[in-house]
């Protein structure tokens, strides 16, 4: 089956040619239709420059190589009149922040129904009566009092949900949701996940899910890649990544998660250090001055991302023994 999605050696960087500071670094990570991939690391690691990249949204300072290729076709050096034809159709991102997501100026209901008059050639009338209902399947308790009003009179949940609301009405093939639970709280976190595994059902839309928090996306993807200093360290599929994960940066992460299972520590777990800022990302291994496995050859050789027996991959020098992880 040929991938609704497939980004192949995309490398985002700044600055000068001769000194570039590389945002991400030859990521390659693939979708089929219907299947939702969370990407999961620290602020830092490359994970909305990888969905800006995706979207083609990337400012004009930016200089993308490599290939983003969505149902057989190039996104990267698109002309901007097809791939504008493709975003809000085809192709839909739930930015981090619905506040500066939304236009200000304009009422909730204009914005939605904007989607399908220009996507989808349906007239004013017919286009708020759609956005009406879609903002009942995500969850607005009063559908015609939202319509009418502005962003800045809802509340951040409320926000998110109508981003989302706007996202799904052209019904895309490819939803990329860059942290959707940011700033939410537990309750309204719970019910943006189940919308989006509802619709996902529904639809059968593919979702590319961007969080720092891999509890967010352990029950929605099917596969996780794991990023760090602007390369996946680890894919593998959510269940053995969680059971077992190869890589210590992807197990540190599991390691700082609670646990009510067990006692209550005096002090939650913690990954000391900091990742390396892009000017900072010299040879060997970017994770190595944090790594506990650490050897001579991490500090100056640059591991592959190396396919295992497990389906997953991993670039590690001195990867964990297979299940080794936390059950």
């Amino acid at each position: 089956m040929q991938d609704l999605l497939a980004v192949e050696e995309l490398r985002v960087a700044y600055g000068s040619a001769e000194a570039p500071l590389e945002a991400v670094r030859g990521v390659t990570l693939a979708l089929a239709a219907g299947e939702c991939v969370g990407v999961v690391g620290e602020s830092a690691s490359g994970k909305t420059q990888l969905c800006l990249a995706t979207m083609g949204l990337l400012g004009r300072g930016a200089r993308v190589s490599g290939r983003v290729r969505f149902a057989g076709e190039d996104l990267v050096g698109m002309p901007l009149r097809r791939l504008n034809q493709l975003r809000g159709a085809r192709l839909a991102m739930v930015f981090q922040d619905p506040q500066t997501a939304l236009t200000p100026h304009l009422r909730i209901g204009t914005q939605m129904a904007e989607v399908l008059v220009v996507h989808r050639g349906a007239g004013w009338s017919a286009a708020r009566a759609a956005a009406l209902a879609m903002l009942g399947r995500v969850g607005i308790e009063d559908p015609g009092w939202c319509l009418e009003r502005y962003p800045h009179e809802l509340s951040g949940g409320m926000r998110q949900r109508v981003l989302i609301g706007a996202c799904l009405l052209s019904e895309p093939q490819l939803l990329v949701a860059d942290e959707p639970t940011t700033a939410l709280d537990v309750t309204v976190q719970a019910q943006v996940l189940e919308l989006l595994a509802r619709m996902r059902r529904e639809s059968g839309m593919a979702i590319l899910l961007v969080s720092h928090d891999l509890a967010v996306v352990a029950g929605l993807a099917d596969r996780i890649a794991v990023m760090y200093a602007g390369r996946i360290v680890e894919l593998a599929a959510t269940a053995r990544l969680l059971s077992g994960p190869r890589h210590p940066y992807s197990a540190a992460l599991l390691q700082c998660v609670p646990d009510i299972r067990g006692p209550i520590p005096v002090r939650l777990p913690t990954l000391p250090g900091q990742p390396p800022a892009i000017g900072e990302r010299a040879g060997g291994c970017p994770f190595a001055p944090r790594c506990e496995r650490r050897e001579a050859r991490c500090l100056v050789e640059t591991p592959p991302l190396t396919a295992d027996d497990e389906g997953g991959a991993h670039a590690c020098h001195r990867p964990l023994p297979a299940r080794a992880g936390r059950p």
